[in-house]
């Protein structure tokens, strides 16, 4: 289907059972939980904004603590770190709670967001550069995004006819609505950006079901787990845009002093996976 020519679809009932074996989350669990099997925790750091979690195989990853991605951080986080020794599959086990959702998605990013693969190649399916390198933008889109991704608005605006924004913790602005909108709002879209804290709160289900109907749609974010495997089913994104450590004793200390993703980035690679075709699907042409 093309883009402008949207046929709707009933996404009522924003809120996804996280812990259903057939949601994305359920799905994610399962695909990185064959990753997770002999390995442990090896250390858990909760900054102001982000949490990381340190796998005993070096590897690591982060995950925002604000259910929304730009709001208050959750304080329960810092109460439930899971000590070291703990096998990284009871931290994958988390995804899903509202206490210890983050940790869990840190855990799968530090198990699905690596650089190499066993026998030291890049991975070839990772795409460097920003986001904005790896989707073609056109005059007549309307771009939906759900989060904050403030460093793209005005660059989005110059390229799109209509931008709109979605926000949970809704300012006063122009083209920004309530996060609550988006279900209504997406399905008219040609392109959404959604963020990666979709996985925590418990709406990504029910975003990309909304967004089902755009030519891209994409979730992003350094809390983005690249494991396009996991999203090639239904309600399906075509692109993950996340990151890979590259300096992992910087990467701590950046989370650890209250950063964002601006101050990851020194010490990560910003990267992009396609999430393959699946056959018979209505999506329009995916560039």
């Amino acid at each position: 289907m093309s883009a402008g020519h949207h046929s709707r679809r009933d996404v009522k009932g924003s809120t996804t059972l996280v812990g259903d074996g057939d949601s994305t989350v359920g799905r994610l669990r399962g695909w990185l939980g064959r990753s997770a099997r002999g390995v442990t925790i090896q250390d858990v750091v909760v900054g102001r904004r982000f949490c990381a979690v340190v796998l005993s195989d070096g590897a690591m990853g982060v995950a925002n603590i604000s259910p929304d991605g730009c709001g208050e951080p959750l304080p329960e986080v810092r109460d439930h770190v899971p000590p070291p020794g703990t096998p990284a599959g009871d931290g994958l086990a988390s995804l899903g709670s509202h206490e210890r959702g983050a940790i869990g998605l840190a855990t799968a990013n530090a198990l699905a967001n690596r650089s190499v693969r066993e026998g030291g190649r890049w991975d070839e399916r990772l795409i460097g550069g920003d986001l904005l390198e790896a989707i073609e933008l056109r005059s007549d889109d309307h771009l939906g995004m759900v989060g904050c991704f403030q460093p793209l608005v005005d660059l989005i605006r110059q390229r799109v006819k209509r931008l709109t924004i979605f926000e949970r913790a809704a300012r006063q602005a122009p083209g920004l609505l309530p996060d609550s909108r988006a279900f209504e709002v997406l399905p008219d879209c040609s392109i959404a950006l959604i963020t990666a804290t979709a996985l925590i709160n418990g709406t990504i289900d029910a975003l990309l079901s909304a967004a089902a109907d755009c030519r891209e749609v994409v979730v992003l974010g350094p809390s983005t787990p690249l494991a396009p495997e996991v999203f090639g089913g239904s309600p399906r994104a075509t692109l993950l845009c996340g990151v890979v450590a590259t300096d992992r004793a910087g990467l701590l200390c950046a989370v650890a002093a209250g950063g964002g993703t601006r101050d990851f980035q020194p010490f990560v690679a910003k990267v992009n996976v396609r999430v393959p075709e699946v056959h018979g699907s209505s999506r329009g042409d995916v560039t």
